[in-house]
Formats: C-alpha cells, sequence, structure tokens
C-alpha cells in the first residue's frame, strides 16, 4: 500500500515541473479531486486518463510548488492508499505520458 501511494505520489511529482506562485498550503482535500478522477485509469479499468484526471493533475500541479507541499501530499496520498489496494503501478508511471 505504501508502494502504491508512492508510486502515485513519484507519478504527481513528475506532472509538478512547472511551479506557480501558491495561494494557500496545500492539503488532503486538495488532492481528494485529482484521486477519484484517476482511480479508474490508476486501477487499470480504463485505457486512457480521462479529461477530469488531467485537468485535475494540472491543478494540483500549480499548488504543489513548494518542498512542503510535496511532502504534505506525499502524506496525503499515504492516507488515501488503503482506499486503492489494486492500484497498476505501470499506469501509475505512464501517467505523466499520458497527460497533455
Amino acid at each position: 500500500m505504501v508502494k502504491s501511494a508512492m508510486a502515485l505520489f513519484l507519478v504527481l511529482l513528475a506532472t509538478a515541473r512547472l511551479v506557480v506562485e501558491p495561494v494557500e498550503a496545500l492539503g488532503c482535500n486538495d488532492l481528494a479531486p485529482a484521486v477519484v478522477q484517476c482511480a479508474p485509469y490508476a486501477l487499470g479499468n480504463v485505457a486512457q486518463p480521462s479529461a477530469g484526471c488531467c485537468n485535475e493533475l494540472q491543478r494540483v500541479k500549480g499548488m504543489a510548488s513548494t518542498t512542503a507541499d510535496r511532502r504534505q501530499m506525499c502524506s496525503c496520498l499515504k492516507q488515501y492508499a488503503p482506499r486503492f489496494p489494486n492500484v497498476k503501478e505501470a499506469a501509475l508511471a505512464a501517467l505523466p505520458q499520458r497527460i497533455p
């Protein structure tokens, strides 16, 4: 489970290459929409991430601009990991290449 959370964290981190000024501190509630939107792809239920998944990851990318934000994101993803025990790590690894 922690391995899946770390894999999801690394994918989200890889999509967060651009630094944008944060509006406020990142919280777990900020990540929930991205996790929900990307779950079908991460679980292998669909072949492509949805537009909603891509949009949410772009939003998170803009928010996770500091080390503290990225640490908070990792902590939140560890909390979400037990809810998604069947995450396909290959799908997560491919996510950054599939997002426009």
